[in-house]
């Protein structure tokens, strides 16, 4: 028997074929560029179509999809398209197919992650403090700030979906009050969400305000941020080049960046207390991935841990960082392989 799995995002799409025997083993793949196809349908229906024929069709399946999920469907907003579990499964003949939220499908991965695919930056990850029934959490900042939360035992894992990352943002310095001012100000905006800093988007978002000051117009980055904003940028990755220049010395960019690592450490140190999440705190999502240094600096774990009295229980906390770029996909083909050892029921 086969399993599908899928990673449904606004930039990519892939699809996969696992086998349930050794759900870890990928038998085949597809990656697509999802704003090239008019739908997910057309993108499912090509997929199945153009399966090799050696490889069955698979009986269970699971997609991760970015946006939340409500009776198994989803609209996924920047690419206007409408996700049904019930179309895909008549399209593909697939009837043990579910949807699942990016972030909280990873949940179901966790117990199933291999030592290469995550680095514990902090304290120490062993199989009971995955099993002791307490918190997990798990936090991303990609294009926006993803988060979820679950428990894991021996028999079942129970997952708390959240959109925490559109909560108030705090400032707690006089530059994230001025850069909040700012952000209002440039966006016409009556509030600041914490992913609207906290993010890959965030991380442009800041460097921009550190370019508007009238002593830097001669910048290098003003070039790239005149052809973004006309539309001339050739998917130019700001976020990226911003970490460059800071690895570079740029003493403004770095200054960015570290405004940035804060504030993400701060974020991620709300959550691990928010959830009392004892037994670790995930961090996902591209920019941790690529950045991992970044990540494991002081000026991220202290944020984490500065908060007040409760500063000796975070520094215990296990954070780990997951660095497989397909941690979505395999954890939707762990949790297809989950409802198959159940015989379909949703567990």
């Amino acid at each position: 028997m086969n399993l599908l799995a899928g990673d449904l995002g606004g930039t990519k799409t892939i699809l996969a074929i696992y086998s349930k025997e050794n759900h870890s083993k990928k038998l085949f793949n597809k990656y697509y560029i999802s704003s090239e196809w008019k739908s997910f349908d057309s993108i499912f229906e090509d997929f199945i179509k153009h399966l090799p024929d050696h490889i069955s069709l698979p009986e269970y399946g699971c997609i991760g999809v970015a946006g939340p999920v409500k009776g198994q469907k989803v609209n996924i907003t920047n690419l206007g398209w409408d996700i049904e579990a019930k179309k895909l499964s008549l399209l593909s003949k697939i009837n043990n197919l579910e949807l699942i939220n990016d972030f909280s499908v990873l949940i179901y991965g966790i117990p199933f992650f291999k030592r290469d695919q995550y680095e514990i930056i902090q304290g120490r990850l062993n199989s009971e403090s995955l099993n002791n029934q307490e918190l997990i959490a798990i936090i991303g900042a990609g294009t926006g700030l993803g988060i979820s939360r679950g428990v894991i035992n021996d028999n079942k894992i129970t997952v708390f979906p959240s959109e925490g990352g559109h909560r108030e943002f705090s400032p707690r310095t006089e530059d994230e009050w001025n850069l909040i001012k700012w952000l209002k100000k440039k966006f016409n905006l009556q509030r600041i969400s914490i992913e609207r800093i906290v993010s890959g988007t965030g991380l442009g978002t800041i460097a921009r305000w550190k370019l508007d000051d009238p002593n830097e117009l001669n910048h290098p980055l003003q070039k790239i941020i005149k052809k973004i904003d006309a539309n001339d940028s050739g998917n130019i990755d700001l976020p990226a080049l911003v970490w460059e220049r800071a690895n570079n010395k740029d003493e403004l960019m770095s200054e960015a960046l570290q405004l940035w690592l804060n504030a993400y450490g701060s974020a991620a140190g709300d959550l691990a207390l928010q959830e009392l999440c004892s037994s670790g705190l995930w961090i996902a999502g591209g920019t941790a991935i690529k950045n991992l240094n970044g990540i494991n600096s002081l000026n991220f774990l202290d944020a984490f841990s500065n908060k007040g009295r409760f500063q000796s229980y975070l520094k215990e906390i296990p954070l780990i960082v997951l660095k497989d770029p397909e941690a979505t996909l395999f954890s939707a083909a762990c949790r297809a392989h989950l409802n198959a050892e159940s015989n379909g029921k949703l567990i």
